[in-house]
C-alpha cells in the first residue's frame, strides 16, 4: 500500500519532484510513495511513460481519477508541485474536498501564491523560493548550524530526526519531562514538545523543564537512527 503521491502537473515539473522525493527518502526508506506525472501534450505523456512514471494524459486529474490514485483512504499525504499555481490550486481544492483528515503539501511561488493554497486546503505549503532565501540568510550568518540542518534533514549523516506521540499505554503519559534523562538513557536530544492541550503550539526543550507530558502531545527528537526506533517502542510502552 503506498504511503505518499508525488502528483507533478506537467512534465517539466518532474526534476523538482524527483529531487524532493530523493531528498525525502534518504532518511525514511521504509515509506511507500508513488510519482503521478499528469500531462496533456503527447511528446511528454510518452516520456513520462519511457521513464516508468504512472501517467495521465490529460490538464487535471478530476475527483474520480484522485479517488482512484487512493486520495479517500491508502494515502497518508499527498503532494502537490506542479510549476503550475493554478494546477496546484485546483487539485488541493479537490482533495481537500474529497479528503478533509489527508496531510496535503502544496508547492507555491509567491507568499500570495501560499496564502491561496492555505485557503484551498493545504496542511503545508513549500516555497522554494523562499527556502532558497532563507538558506542563504543561514549560510551568511550561522554556516556550522546551517551545515548541520542540512545533513539532518537531506541525509548525509546517519543521525535522524523524528516526532513521536505519545499514547495512552506511553511510560511518558501523565509524566513531567524533567523526570527523564533522554540523553542518557536512550542518547537521543529532545528538540522541544507540540502539546495537544495548547492547539499543538511548539515548546522548546530549554522552556519545557516542568512541562506535563500528556496523551497526543508530541516529541520531537533529533539521534541516530536505531536509537530513534528504540525511543519510538519505548514511548508506544513496547520497549521497558
Amino acid at each position: 500500500m503506498v504511503d505518499i503521491s508525488f502528483i507533478t502537473i506537467n512534465y517539466n515539473s518532474s526534476q523538482y519532484t524527483i529531487s524532493l522525493v530523493e531528498s525525502i527518502i534518504k532518511n525514511s526508506s521504509d515509506i511507500l510513495y508513488e510519482i503521478i506525472i499528469v500531462d496533456e501534450q503527447e511528446i511528454n505523456y510518452q516520456k513520462a511513460i519511457n521513464d516508468g512514471f504512472i501517467t495521465y494524459k490529460k490538464e487535471l486529474l478530476d475527483d474520480e481519477e484522485l479517488i482512484e490514485i487512493g486520495i479517500l483512504e491508502k494515502l497518508k499525504a499527498f503532494y502537490c508541485v506542479s510549476d503550475s499555481q493554478n494546477n496546484n490550486f485546483f487539485v488541493t481544492l479537490s482533495a481537500r474536498s474529497l479528503n478533509q483528515k489527508l496531510k496535503i503539501i502544496a508547492k507555491a511561488g509567491s507568499k500570495e501564491d501560499s496564502k491561496k493554497m492555505s485557503l484551498a486546503g493545504a496542511t503545508k505549503v513549500i516555497n522554494p523560493y523562499e527556502i532558497g532565501a532563507s538558506k542563504i540568510f543561514r549560510l551568511l550568518e550561522k554556516p556550522i548550524i546551517s551545515h548541520v540542518l542540512d545533513k539532518i534533514l537531506f541525509g548525509d549523516t546517519i543521525l535522524n530526526i523524528e516526532e513521536f506521540t505519545i499514547k495512552e499505554v506511553s511510560p511518558l503519559n501523565n509524566r513531567f519531562i524533567d523526570e527523564f534523562n533522554f540523553s542518557k538513557d536512550f542518547n537521543i536530544i529532545i528538540i522541544g514538545i507540540s502539546d495537544k492541550e495548547l492547539g499543538k503550539n511548539f515548546i522548546f526543550n530549554s522552556n519545557s523543564k516542568n512541562h506535563k507530558l500528556d496523551e497526543g502531545d508530541t516529541l520531537v527528537a533529533i539521534g541516530y537512527r536505531e536509537n530513534l526506533i528504540n525511543f519510538g517502542k519505548y514511548i508506544d510502552g513496547k520497549l521497558l
